[in-house]
């Protein structure tokens, strides 16, 4: 399972900045152009019953940590995302992991964080639509989750 989610979902975020950042840093206007990481509230804090999963995002938020040190002074803006709690068949896996079954039960774990219910898929999309808009601050700082569980952070 460990080696799985790392292949996934930490080396996937490595590789595409590998892939992708010589071209933002080579744009016509590398102060527009930012590398968004998908992390998880996970990747802020621990979940119960879900060690593997928390370890793999908490490497992709330290990923995306170090490539904004690495981008500082290009004008290339390196973000990393943490959905909480999203409609997904990933949601109802997890509630079932804590015995927690349907929509109910997708509910009552939502519940447990910031806005107190399930995000659509398309709000998180949203986030990642203004992290990437020229619209998005430009400053290191704390920045909402969609869920306003924890904080993730945009680095430049």
């Amino acid at each position: 399972m460990l080696d799985e989610l790392w292949e996934v979902d930490a080396k996937g975020v490595w590789t595409t900045a590998a892939a992708t950042v010589p071209h933002l840093l080579a744009s016509p206007e590398p102060h527009l152009a930012r590398f968004v990481g998908i992390a998880s509230a996970a990747g802020e804090h621990g979940l119960f019953g879900l060690a593997a999963y928390t370890a793999v995002k908490h490497a992709v938020v330290g990923i995306v940590r170090g490539l904004a040190a690495d981008l500082a002074g290009t004008g290339v803006a390196a973000v990393a995302v943490s959905p909480g709690a999203t409609r997904t068949p990933m949601l109802e896996a997890t509630a079932a992991l804590y015995g927690l079954t349907g929509e109910d039960g997708t509910d009552e774990l939502a519940r447990h964080q910031g806005l107190r219910r399930a995000l659509e898929p398309a709000e998180v999309a949203d986030v990642v639509a203004l992290c990437c808009s020229p619209r998005a601050p430009r400053s290191t700082g704390p920045s909402s989750t969609p869920t306003g569980a924890s904080g993730s952070r945009p680095f430049h």
